[in-house]
């Protein structure tokens, strides 16, 4: 056998200093690279996901704070709001019945349960902004609480709902006939 025989044709010559260098050079940019382009999208996300969870938490406590007041106007007018202008005037005009506590139930007894010991937020505001009400076209139908496209935490526009739900299933069982 002839050397010529023996050698491999995809056999390249040794890379010659400058092409080493340049070697060493690429690698170390592409790694300075990735590691920032790593950190630039953990740093994003962090912060995106935290604001996300602080949006959702206010979302909760106006949820919780308009489902509270429903079921407060439902014990003072023995009917469930039929609309937003209606349900804000007597809001308005009676916060007093906000802290009032509640017969126990499959819903809070109180509006400090009710809120899960937050500060309660203005239920005006929450109509209006965050808080999309469907309201039922006569009050012996409970209103549906939804979120205008932002975030909330798991669970709890369905758990708000529920308590309506059941608040207004327990007025309706519990009237004379």
């Amino acid at each position: 056998m002839t050397q010529a025989d023996t050698k491999m044709s995809n056999d390249f010559p040794a890379p010659t200093a400058a092409q080493m260098k340049k070697q060493i050079l690429f690698r170390r940019w592409f790694a300075v690279i990735f590691i920032s382009l790593a950190a630039a999208s953990f740093y994003f996300g962090w912060f995106v996901t935290r604001n996300v969870r602080e949006e959702a938490k206010q979302t909760d406590i106006q949820l919780r704070s308009v489902s509270w007041a429903i079921m407060s106007y439902s014990v003072a007018n023995n009917a469930m709001p039929t609309s937003q202008e209606e349900f804000v005037k007597f809001i308005s005009a009676h916060p007093q019945c906000l802290s009032a506590t509640r017969r126990a139930g499959e819903w809070p007894a109180s509006q400090e349960a009710a809120q899960a010991n937050l500060v309660p937020a203005d239920i005006a505001a929450a109509v209006a902004g965050r808080i999309e009400v469907i309201w039922p076209p006569t009050g012996n139908l409970t209103p549906v609480l939804q979120v205008r496209g932002r975030p909330s935490g798991v669970g709890t526009i369905e758990k708000v709902n529920e308590w309506l739900q059941n608040w207004n299933h327990a007025a309706a069982t519990a009237a004379p006939k």
